[in-house]
């Protein structure tokens, strides 16, 4: 059977775009290979890429509003989503489970707990540890 590429597409001259097609499904099997053998990665690329944007500076702006919590809570749920690859209206507290991520709220709490943990401890900065009191002293 004789082909001709126009354009990106395989034409033969039945155009039954049999070739067309099995070129494309090769091409995108090989690339969802190729993603497969690096799934393990994406929760390291999404943690460098964004999680670390989303809790930046979390001790100074962790009392925000419900809505913004909300807000911070769907970028986790889409995060969570593309690493276990649910369908799209699955329900996302069991992936949250399974990737042990605490929902945004409780996150953020916890947060804030290491560093006032941190300072009460002289394990952040002095200027943040002097803001404490240790019953112990008092």
């Amino acid at each position: 059977m004789k082909a001709a590429r126009d354009l990106g597409v395989i034409l033969d001259t039945s155009l039954t775009f049999n070739d067309h097609v099995t070129t494309i499904i090769a091409s995108c099997m090989s690339r969802l290979g190729q993603i497969n053998r690096v799934k393990h990665c994406l929760i390291l690329i999404i943690n460098a890429l964004v999680f670390t944007k989303l809790y930046y500076c979390s001790s100074i702006w962790s009392k925000t509003s419900q809505s913004n919590v909300a807000k911070l809570q769907a970028a986790q749920n889409f995060a969570c989503r593309i690493v276990s690859g649910p369908h799209k209206y699955d329900h996302v507290i069991p992936i949250l489970r399974q990737l042990n991520c605490l929902p945004e709220k409780q996150h953020l709490y916890y947060r804030d707990s290491i560093m006032a943990f941190k300072c009460m401890n002289c394990l952040a900065p002095e200027y943040l540890s002097d803001q404490f009191t240790k019953r112990s002293s008092i």
